[in-house]
């Protein structure tokens, strides 16, 4: 059935003229039909008579051969296609309404079971972000402590390089001093065993040979003063490196003197918990007397001392 055709001719297919002026493109001209067909057998209809012309008398064009012919409709089939029209538009609606029904149904139905199934999944994706949400929290605590041990491992690693800078600037200066007093000193001697030998050679040159003994001996006097400001510069330093072991030293004092204090608060505690204990046992058995141990302190060491008497 497409927008062409009327109900009232067995679903067939009208020629334009029975259209009436109503549109091609509208698929709604076939659910409502125009409410009164034109009886072409009424005397009164202007047309074209069927002597004049040699087809039938009910239609204004040739007839279409691949159709079977129009029925000739009279006044008295009026009300019989009325009623067969009208009954056929309220089962036409009725079953369009049924079908409008079961597929809204079919809609709620498959609603139903897709808001069931987006429940479940909206609560497993709910599961799995609070799992993803404690698995970050985790992981950032751990870099937090892993990003604290770096930091810790850095100060330390600077520390140790700082240190250790310090000290090879400190030995390269030692060894430098010292390589240059070693200079020194072999420039002295190789001065030295020149003069001794020029001596014996050249005689003559008694002055010449005052003047390098005489300078040869201001080296030797710079090389004794280096010597002894290094000598100093090691005393002090020796000095600092003795208070701090001094320091150190107290401090461990002050610890251990810390620890016999506890020790002795102890002992304290458990002579008194000793005398509660004999108290308790001379109360309930007065005939048995045994040997209770007895806490000493030594002045020396400050450890606890098991000692066996007898009251």
């Amino acid at each position: 059935m497409n927008h062409n055709t009327n109900i009232h001719f067995g679903n067939r297919t009208l020629i334009p003229h029975d259209l009436h002026g109503r549109s091609y493109q509208d698929p709604a001209v076939s659910i409502v039909p125009h409410p009164f067909p034109p009886n072409r057998a009424h005397p009164t209809f202007e047309g074209p008579s069927r002597d004049e012309h040699h087809y039938h008398h009910h239609q204004n064009r040739p007839p279409v051969y691949h159709q079977p012919p129009r029925p000739v409709l009279h006044s008295h089939h009026d009300h019989v296609l009325n009623r067969r029209r009208d009954s056929h538009f309220d089962a036409v609606l009725e079953g369009f309404m049924e079908s409008q029904r079961r597929t809204s149904r079919d809609i709620e139905t498959k609603l139903e079971f897709t808001r069931y199934e987006l429940d479940g999944r909206l609560g497993e994706l709910s599961t799995q972000i609070e799992r993803v949400e404690s698995r970050c929290l985790d992981m950032e605590e751990d870099l937090k402590k892993q990003g604290e041990a770096i930091e810790d491992n850095r100060r330390a690693i600077h520390f140790t390089k700082v240190s250790t800078k310090e000290m090879d600037n400190h030995l390269d200066e030692k060894i430098s001093s010292l390589d240059n007093n070693l200079d020194g000193t072999t420039k002295s001697l190789n001065s030295i065993t020149a003069v001794a030998h020029q001596a014996k050679r050249e005689v003559a040159e008694v002055t010449l040979k005052e003047r390098q003994c005489y300078s040869t001996m201001l080296t030797l006097v710079e090389g004794q003063k280096q010597v002894k400001a290094q000598i100093r510069d090691l005393h002090i330093s020796l000095d600092k490196r003795s208070q701090d072991i001094q320091r150190r030293a107290r401090g461990l004092e002050d610890k251990v003197d810390g620890v016999s204090k506890e020790v002795k608060d102890l002992t304290t505690r458990l002579a008194n918990l000793e005398e509660k204990v004999l108290t308790e046992t001379k109360t309930t058995v007065p005939k048995q007397n045994y040997a209770a141990p007895v806490f000493t302190i030594r002045e020396t060491d400050p450890r606890v001392i098991w000692d066996e008497e007898e009251e």
